[in-house]
């Protein structure tokens, strides 16, 4: 029966014979028997069976304590013991996994952290058996049962935080990017050493990667908690995006037919916020439909409230659109760029308030929330112009539905205040102010989408055009007075715009 031993130079498994002076026959490293005996490096592989027995008993009994005891005995009776290795550190892993251990690891005093360990327990049962005499079948057969066992355990540990993500996403973030980043050191290991070519292993391997893959979609999403919209920072979103791209490189190299379009983070929250928002903007209009005809709302701090949510759902689409990581050419995409093109359009249009049977008052939109929807909406019209090219046309509706409120209020009152006597009071320019940011959306500055000429967005352009020319003629403002005018200055960012039209 032949002797074996590890070498006490480089540490692997060899066959020896009793002898005073030894050479090892893979490193030709020099010992002799007697230093064998004093390290504890012979194989007594009666001794090691007989541990490993034992210790599998206590270990399907779930008793690890005695179990890694007998463990750590069969790796005194063989250094390269390899199935004792992995399940000595299992049991650890076990161990400091339990209520009782799982808050710090009892040597350094931190946390323990489960991911690293069961990657850490891996390549050191690898390197073992990588210095083992194990036939080729052998490290087959335990490579992919050691495989098949941890990636049970890591998919739970990643998939045990539902409550972690309802009521503190940003720390379900950090921990997951924490996790993935130590996960992502077994998709590194040499390809030969852990054999992904093999049918076992490759299994294991992409259903790791794909449940990690479904953490970063489902990590990066934004969420609303309460009435707050909570979206990744900007170095979560690139860590999540990173972590996401180099687990889909790995996936491609374990199979070629890999394929990263099916997965998708959960806009269903989207979906029934936009739902329950629109219904109620349906609501109102039934309410105002008397008075819809002419573009009038009566209960104008019901339709300021109401427009409050319309923004939110608007956020919240656009973070969805842009802070997740699936292709926007893509069916789960639709329904939110729908929603969007619904919500924004509402909340670019000037809001004319009845205030008596004669008179209204006209609100127009702010300049920086104008400019920050045209972005949205442009970047909206761009992207779901590939799923649905009919999309010019409710485009083309907002434009007229803007037009017909700039023309019937915004043009009467500037040529009725233009033709008196006060064409330089405040309220003029105001006017002129107000319907210049109205008509912005029409310039390429702000929407640069055109499918088809449209000739009302043309006519919009002429009257900011005008409104912004006649402003600055007649204002008596020079440029450093609407420079420094915190309420004027985004007249010159329009001006500016419309030159650039003219240039095209």
């Amino acid at each position: 029966m032949p002797l074996y031993a590890v070498c006490p130079v480089c540490s692997k498994t060899i066959e020896i014979e009793r002898l005073p002076k030894l050479v090892c026959s893979d490193c030709g490293g020099r010992f002799g028997y007697s230093e064998l005996q004093s390290k504890h490096l012979i194989v007594d592989e009666r001794t090691e069976k007989k541990e490993i027995n034992a210790a599998k008993d206590y270990f399907l009994n779930g008793e690890f304590t005695s179990a890694l005891e007998h463990f750590n005995r069969a790796l005194l009776a063989n250094a390269n013991s390899y199935a004792a290795k992995y399940f000595s550190l299992l049991c650890d892993i076990y161990l400091h996994d339990a209520d009782e251990a799982k808050a710090a690891d009892t040597v350094s005093g931190k946390p323990y952290d489960v991911i690293a360990a069961i990657v850490d327990m891996i390549r050191q049962s690898l390197a073992m058996l990588a210095r083992s005499n194990a036939a080729v079948s052998d490290k087959l057969a335990f490579i992919t049962a050691m495989l098949s066992e941890t990636k049970v355990l890591i998919i739970e540990r990643l998939g045990t935080r539902d409550e972690m993500f309802k009521n503190n996403i940003d720390e379900y973030r950090k921990q997951s990017i924490s996790d993935l980043s130590k996960l992502l050191e077994l998709f590194k290991i040499d390809p030969e050493q852990i054999m992904s070519f093999a049918p076992g292993v490759v299994s294991a391997l992409s259903a790791l990667v794909d449940c990690a893959i479904k953490i970063c979609y489902k990590a990066v999403q934004t969420v609303m908690s309460g009435d707050d919209i909570i979206t990744p920072n900007d170095d979560d979103y690139k860590a999540l995006s990173a972590l996401c791209n180099e687990l889909c490189f790995f996936g491609h190299s374990l199979n070629p037919y890999f394929d990263s379009s099916p997965y998708s983070p959960s806009f269903i929250q989207n979906y029934n916020y936009n739902k329950k928002v629109l219904t109620k903007v349906k609501e109102f209009e039934n309410k105002n439909k008397s008075n819809a005809k002419k573009n009038v709302i009566a209960d104008i701090k019901g339709y300021e409230a109401l427009l409050a949510e319309c923004d939110k759902a608007l956020k919240f689409t656009y973070l969805s659109c842009y802070r997740s990581m699936c292709s926007r050419q893509v069916a789960q995409h639709a329904q939110l760029f729908y929603d969007g093109f619904e919500l924004v359009y509402k909340l670019l249009l000037p809001r004319v308030a009845s205030v008596d049977k004669k008179q209204v008052d006209i609100h127009a939109v702010k300049y920086a929330d104008m400019a920050e929807r045209c972005d949205m909406l442009t970047r909206f019209l761009v992207d779901s112009y590939e799923l649905d090219e009919s999309i010019g046309s409710g485009l083309h509706e907002y434009y007229e539905n803007l037009y017909d409120i700039v023309s019937t209020y915004y043009l009467p009152e500037i040529d009725r205040l233009a033709k008196g006597k006060d064409r330089n009071n405040m309220q003029y320019q105001k006017l002129l102010y107000e319907c210049a940011c109205s008509c912005a959306p029409a310039l390429k500055k702000y929407v640069d989408f055109s499918a088809e000429t449209d000739k009302v967005r043309v006519k919009l352009v002429k009257i900011c055009r005008d409104s912004t020319e006649e402003f600055l003629l007649h204002s008596g403002m020079s440029i450093d007075d609407i420079e420094q005018s915190n309420f004027y200055r985004p007249l010159l960012k329009i001006s500016n715009a419309l030159v650039e039209e003219d240039n095209e």
